[in-house]
């Protein structure tokens, strides 16, 4: 799927101007010059800037191209439907990881989306699972990123 520039030009404009919106209302701290939003407002700034350029470009440009132009692969309802897979595991995970946590969530969808891809049950299991075990570890242990529990408490297993 292709996107003219004036059009990526928009929405990356009207992200900018969120977040901008966003970032004014952070709290500065007393006694500080600069507070959170300070670099998220820099940094939206020049995506507006840069987003203006898009725009431009898309609306001055000799070749002017149609808003949306659908590429073939969007005919082949498996490659939508993988497509489509990517986002919609995505949105399971924000929406169940607190409640079900990482250990549990991210095998069954890792599992669901390389089943998905390659059509290979078992195979996908065993990648699935190792790779789930071998991320927690490295966030949990190397990095100290906090993930979410879930469920896994209860069974006390670790």
């Amino acid at each position: 799927m292709r996107f003219n520039d004036a059009v990526l030009g928009a929405a990356f404009l009207a992200l900018a101007a969120f977040i901008i919106s966003s970032a004014s209302g952070f709290h500065v701290p007393p006694g500080q010059k600069f507070g959170p939003g300070f670099f998220p407002t820099i940094v939206a700034s020049v995506m507006a800037a840069a987003a203006l350029g898009l725009v431009a470009k898309g609306l001055l440009s000799r070749h002017r191209a149609r808003l949306v132009e659908l590429d073939a692969w969007l005919s082949r309802p498996r490659l939508v439907l993988q497509g489509a897979a990517v986002f919609g595991f995505l949105v399971a995970y924000a929406l169940l990881s607190e409640v079900l946590g990482f250990l549990v969530l991210a095998p069954l969808l890792l599992w669901g989306f390389i089943w998905l891809l390659w059509g290979r049950p078992l195979v996908a299991l065993l990648i699935a699972a190792a790779s789930s075990f071998a991320i927690h570890q490295f966030f949990v242990q190397v990095l100290l990123v906090p993930l979410p529990w879930g469920i896994v408490p209860y069974f006390k297993l670790f």
